[in-house]
């Protein structure tokens, strides 16, 4: 009973996670909005140990490859870290318009 109590307890403490708001830009928002583009892109690291910030770079990828011929106006940017025991999530969620030019 007292191992399956431990267990449980383990398995709850490591799906829960603390989200913490890095930081949140905004371009000017155009007259039209009628097509909205949005995306995301993450990266996983143990104990806050950075390597690399290519997923940055692959939500650009994402969200011009949703607008090949048009221009991406009104970006709206978040970048956001989610602690879990031991290992943290930072993410890059963008949104924002494409208008055909």
């Amino acid at each position: 009973m007292l191992k399956n109590t431990l267990l449980f307890s383990l398995l709850a403490l490591s799906l829960t996670g603390c989200v913490g708001l890095n930081t949140v830009s905004m371009t000017q928002v155009p007259a039209q909005r009628n097509n909205v583009i949005t995306t995301s892109s993450a990266s996983w690291n143990f104990i806050g140990i950075n390597f690399s910030n290519a997923f940055v770079d692959e939500a650009v990828d994402k969200l011009k490859g949703q607008c090949p011929t048009g221009k991406i106006e009104g970006v709206y940017t978040k970048h956001q870290t989610t602690g879990y025991v031991l290992m943290f999530k930072r993410e890059v969620i963008v949104s924002a318009y494409c208008n055909e030019v």
